[in-house]
């Protein structure tokens, strides 16, 4: 079971209040969410740090140039 915690935090009001209209929920799940995403976001970027400790990904089907050039966000 998970144990919340009362935390005073000083947040933009306006971005908290968007991302729970956004995502459908309170303001409190809201953060809550975040919090959660970004500590995944952690766990997935230590994840690749490891990868490329080891050598990187291997691509055995060919499907990624040597070289790729970067796209423009206008593409």
């Amino acid at each position: 079971m998970v144990r919340l915690t009362r935390k005073n935090l000083m947040m933009d009001a306006d971005k908290v209040r968007e991302l729970a209209r956004l995502r459908g929920t309170s303001e409190s799940e809201a953060v809550r969410e975040a919090v959660d995403y970004s500590l995944m976001a952690e766990e997935v970027i230590a994840g690749l740090h490891q990868l490329q400790a080891l050598g990187g990904i291997d691509d055995v089907f060919g499907l990624v140039p040597d070289d790729p050039e970067p796209q423009s966000a206008s593409a």
